[in-house]
């Protein structure tokens, strides 16, 4: 990962910057999403399976290397728009996307399990 270490340590100027500057950019995409009329969820929902499609042909092609955390051009392009696209139907459907977020964490968090073949596994209950 590109600098993950530095924008990852909690009360540091750095990690400030980084939340502030993300938050700023989330709020940019919704109103771009506003701005170009982007109102219809299922449309949107096409639009975001098209934008996974990508990433899912990305890296089955092995465009990507773990150990120095280099992805291609395309596979981070294609991240990032799969990001906007969940973005603006997160919004369409009037949900915050960081309460949905801080949701999931909470509900995953805890959750004990294994790791088989680079899938976890949740314990079951």
């Amino acid at each position: 990962m590109k600098d993950s270490y530095n924008i990852l340590c909690k009360h540091t100027e750095e990690f400030k910057r980084h939340a502030e500057s993300s938050m700023s950019t989330i709020v940019d995409v919704i109103n771009w999403g506003r701005d170009k009329g982007l109102n219809d969820p299922k449309a949107q929902l096409n639009k975001v399976i098209e934008e996974v499609g990508e990433i899912a042909h990305e890296v089955t092609r092995n465009h990507y290397d773990l150990s120095t955390g280099a992805v291609s051009d395309e596979l981070s392009d294609a991240i990032g728009d799969t990001l906007v696209t969940v973005l603006i139907l997160s919004d369409i459907l009037g949900e915050d996307p960081m309460a949905c977020l801080a949701e999931a964490y909470e509900q995953i968090k805890g959750r004990s399990g294994e790791t088989k073949n680079g899938t976890f596994i949740k314990e079951e209950k």
